[in-house]
C-alpha cells in the first residue's frame, strides 16, 4: 500500500440536511508552503479556492472584519462532476484529476505559481477556465489583459487599516499539443503580494510570462521527494500511517512562508469569513501544528514561527507592565505584524483580550524550545528567540510569589474567562476562575520555560547572573496540585479555584506538550497522571486531541488505546482530503497522528532515548531519522519483539544516552571503530563527534 497516496472520489460535502458544517474544507487540496489551493463546486462548476499566508486585511481590533481573506478562485466549467476522481501524490506535490473524459494535473510550484494541464478528447469541447475576485469586505478589484497574459488584483487599503495587503494573480496559456487523440492545454498562474515584492503585479507577469511547465513540475516533484525522505516511520496499521504522512504534508504545505506562517486555518481560506479572523490564538491553537515538526525532522518548518511572535515585542513589553511586570507578556491572540485583533471596548483586563491567562507568551515559547533541544543550533536561538524567551522568563520573575520557600502563581485561570465585557461580565461568576492559584498548566508552561532559557544561557554563555534565581524557580516551584475524584488521586486544574472540567485537555498539558512528566517521574506521579488520564477520555476532543494522545505515549498508558483513539479520530473526523473537521481550528490537529506515533516510537525528553516505549512489541515498526533532544537522528527496526537495528547520528557532537538493555558494542559508521561507553542499568551512555553516525549492536 502506498502510504503517500490518497484518492477522492466524490465532491466534497460541505453540508449535512442542508446546514452549513464547520468551516474545514473538505476538497482536495495541495500547497507549497505559502501559496495553497483547496477543491470545491457548485451546483455546475468545478471551483480551484486560492489563498495565501500573507493575504490578510489588517484592520485592528477584536470582532472586526481584519484577518486573513481569500485570494480568489478559478472556475472551470463544461466538466462533468457526475464522473469525480481525484488522486492525491504528497510525496510528488501533485493532483491527478479526471471528471468524465477531461483529465487534469495541478500542483503548486515553490515559485508561487499554481500550474494545471487539461486533457480533452479531441472530439471534446475544452472546459474553460476563469479567475474570480471576491469584492467582499471593502476591497478594491481591478483586472487587465495584455499580450495573453490576464492580471486579477486584490487590494484593501485606507486610512482605517494599519497597512495596505494586495495581492495579484496573473495567468497564461503555457502551451497547448496534440497526441493520443487528446489535446492538452497547459495554464500557469502565479499568485504575488505587496509582501513578496513592492512591484507585486510585474512581478507576477514576469513570473508567468517566464514559467516553464515541465521544469517547475519537476522542481515540485525534487521538493517533497526531499521532504519525504528526511525520515520516514513504517508501522503495521497501513491507514494511520498514511494520516501520518499525509498530515506532514498538509503542515509543510502551510508552513512556508518566513513572515507569515500559518493562522488556525492555514492556507485554505475559500472565503473572506473564517473563524476568530483565521489569527495567532496562544493558548495552545497557535503552537499545536508545531509539536511534531522537531521529531519528525522538519525543523525547517519553524522558522516562521518566531516571525509574528517578535513583532508583538512593542506590545508584549506593555502587557507585562499592565501586571506590575518587566519582560513580555500576550493577550490571547493576534495577527501577522502585530495585527490587533485583541482590544476590545469595555473590556475589564485593560480592554485587551487576556481571557484572565498570564500563561500566553508562556505558551508561546514551548515551540522554540522544543526547537533548541532538539537542534542546539546556537546562532539561530540567538538570531530568532533567546530574546524572546528571556524576557517571557522576566516577567514571570516578577509575576511569581514566593511563599514558605514555594514559588507560587495568582490570578492565572487555567481555563479562558469570557470576555469581560461590559455588563455582560459579573465578577461573582467567575471569582474561583479569576483569583485562582497554581494553575495547572501554566505550572507545566512556566517550569519548562525556566527549564529552557537556563539551558540555553548556559550554553550560549549568557546572563550568568540570572543562574541562582531560575535555579531556585526550577527547584521551589509549586507541585502540581491534586485531588480526590472518583475515589483516586487525580490532578486539579488548580490549587484554588477551579478544580475540574469535562471538555479540553488542559489538566494534561504539563504533561504534552510542557513535557514535565515521563516515564522517568516516578510511579507515584505516574499513577496521578494515569488516573486523571482515564477518568474523562478526551481521545476525540476537539480542542485537545492533539495533546491527549502524545500524553498518553509521554506516561505509558497502553499502546492500543492510543492507536484506536488516532482511527476513531480518523473515522469521526477525518474527511476524504485528510484533513481533520474539529472545532479547534483548521491546522492544528493534524499534528494529532504524527506527534502520536513519534512519541510511542521513540522519546527523548528526558534526556535518555528511549526506543519503542509506548509500542505494542509484538507489532512490527520502524522508524528512519527521527529526531531526538540532544541534536540526534535516531533510526531503529523492531521485528519479532527484538530491535533488529539501531543506529544513531549524531549532528552536535554531545554525549548520547540510550535505553536498551541488549546493546554490546557501540561502532562508528565512518571507520566501523569501536567507541568506548558506560552502562548504567539499561542505558548506555557514550561521548560523539558532530556529524558522526553510530552503530549500537
Amino acid at each position: 500500500m502506498n502510504t503517500y497516496f490518497n484518492e477522492i472520489t466524490s465532491t466534497p460535502i460541505n453540508t449535512d440536511g442542508g446546514k452549513i458544517l464547520y468551516k474545514i474544507p473538505a476538497g482536495a487540496m495541495c500547497g507549497n508552503g505559502d501559496l495553497g489551493i483547496v477543491f470545491n463546486n457548485d451546483d455546475k462548476d468545478l471551483i480551484i479556492h486560492i489563498s495565501k499566508c500573507d493575504f490578510w486585511k489588517f484592520a485592528p481590533g477584536a470582532h472586526n472584519d481584519g484577518g486573513i481573506k481569500t485570494v480568489g478562485s478559478l472556475r472551470i466549467k463544461n466538466v462533468d462532476l457526475s464522473d469525480y476522481n481525484i488522486k492525491q501524490f504528497f510525496d510528488k506535490g501533485l493532483l491527478e484529476c479526471k471528471f468524465g473524459s477531461v483529465g487534469m494535473e495541478f500542483f503548486v510550484a515553490p515559485e508561487n505559481i499554481i500550474c494545471f494541464e487539461l486533457r480533452v478528447p479531441e472530439s471534446g469541447k475544452a472546459p474553460s477556465v476563469e479567475i474570480e475576485v471576491p469584492d467582499t469586505c471593502g476591497s478594491l478589484n481591478a483586472h487587465s489583459s495584455e499580450n495573453g497574459i490576464e492580471c486579477h488584483s486584490r487590494k484593501f487599503e485606507g486610512k482605517d487599516l494599519d497597512r495596505e495587503s494586495a495581492v495579484t494573480v496573473c495567468s497564461r496559456v503555457l502551451g497547448t499539443r496534440e497526441a493520443d487523440r487528446f489535446r492538452y492545454i497547459r495554464y500557469g498562474f502565479s499568485v504575488v503580494t505587496n509582501f513578496d515584492d513592492e512591484k507585486y503585479t510585474d512581478k507576477a507577469i514576469n513570473m508567468v510570462m517566464n514559467c516553464d511547465y515541465d521544469l517547475t513540475k519537476a522542481r515540485t516533484q525534487e521538493k517533497w521527494e526531499k521532504f519525504f525522505s528526511a525520515s520516514k516511520v513504517t508501522i503495521e496499521d497501513k491507514e494511520i500511517e498514511k494520516f501520518y504522512n499525509s498530515s506532514l504534508y498538509h503542515l509543510a504545505g502551510c508552513m512556508g512562508n518566513r513572515q507569515f506562517p500559518p493562522g488556525l486555518f492555514g492556507n485554505f481560506i475559500t472565503d473572506d469569513f473564517f473563524p476568530w479572523a483565521g489569527d495567532y490564538h496562544m493558548n495552545y491553537n497557535y503552537e499545536a501544528p508545531y509539536y511534531c515538526i522537531f521529531s519528525a525532522n522538519h525543523p525547517e518548518l519553524f522558522d516562521g514561527y518566531m516571525a509574528p511572535i517578535n513583532d508583538m515585542n512593542e506590545y508584549a513589553k506593555k502587557f507585562a507592565g499592565f501586571f506590575g511586570c518587566k519582560g513580555y507578556a500576550f493577550p490571547v491572540s493576534f495577527g501577522p505584524k502585530a495585527l490587533d485583533v485583541f482590544t476590545m471596548a469595555g473590556c475589564k483586563e485593560h480592554g485587551v483580550l487576556f481571557l484572565g491567562q498570564k500563561s500566553h507568551a508562556a505558551y508561546a515559547c514551548v515551540i522554540p524550545i522544543m526547537h533548541w533541544f532538539s537542534t542546539y543550533d546556537k546562532e539561530y536561538a540567538t538570531e530568532n528567540y533567546y530574546d524572546f524567551v528571556l524576557n517571557v522568563a522576566a516577567f514571570w520573575e516578577d509575576y511569581l510569589v514566593k511563599e514558605k520557600g514555594r514559588y507560587v502563581i495568582k490570578n492565572d485561570a487555567a481555563h479562558e474567562i469570557p470576555y469581560y465585557r461590559c455588563e455582560k461580565f459579573k465578577y461573582i461568576t467567575h471569582k474561583g476562575q479569576i483569583e485562582a492559584v497554581n494553575a495547572i498548566n501554566s505550572l507545566g508552561l512556566v517550569k519548562l520555560l525556566f527549564y529552557g532559557v537556563y539551558d540555553m544561557a548556559k550554553e550560549l554563555g549568557l546572563n550568568s547572573e540570572k543562574y541562582p534565581l531560575w535555579e531556585d524557580i526550577i527547584e521551589n516551584l509549586s507541585d502540581f496540585p491534586t485531588f480526590i475524584k472518583h475515589g483516586k488521586r487525580c490532578f486539579r486544574y488548580s490549587k484554588r479555584g477551579i478544580r475540574w472540567r469535562n471538555e479540553n485537555t488542559v489538566g494534561l498539558q504539563h504533561i504534552y506538550p510542557a513535557s514535565q512528566i515521563g516515564l522517568a517521574s516516578g510511579e507515584k506521579l505516574l499513577k496521578i497522571a494515569r488516573n486523571t488520564y482515564f477518568i474523562n477520555d478526551r481521545r476525540l476532543d476537539d480542542n485537545g486531541s492533539n495533546s491527549y494522545l502524545p500524553a498518553g505515549a509521554r506516561i505509558g498508558v497502553e499502546p492500543e488505546f492510543l492507536l484506536e483513539g488516532i482511527r476513531q479520530n480518523i473515522k469521526e473526523f477525518g474527511l476524504p482530503n485528510r484533513l481533520f473537521r474539529h472545532h479547534g481550528g483548521g491546522i492544528e490537529h493534524l499534528t494529532t497522528v504524527p506527534a502520536t506515533i513519534n512519541e510511542m516510537l521513540m522519546q527523548s525528553h528526558e534526556g535518555i532515548i528511549r526506543l519503542f516505549p509506548c509500542w505494542n512489541k509484538k507489532s512490527s515498526a520502524s522508524f528512519e531519522n527521527l529526531r531526538a533532544d540532544g541534536a540526534f537522528l535516531v533510526s531503529a527496526e523492531l521485528e519479532n519483539e527484538q530491535i533488529t537495528s539501531l543506529k544513531i547520528k549524531s549532528i552536535k557532537g554531545r554525549k548520547c544516552t540510550v535505553e536498551c538493555a541488549d546493546i554490546k558494542a557501540v561502532i562508528r559508521e565512518s571507520d566501523k571503530k569501536e567507541i568506548p561507553f558506560t552502562k548504567d542499568g539499561n542505558t548506555v551512555s557514550f561521548e560523539t563527534q558532530a556529524d558522526t553516525s553510530y552503530v549500537l549492536i
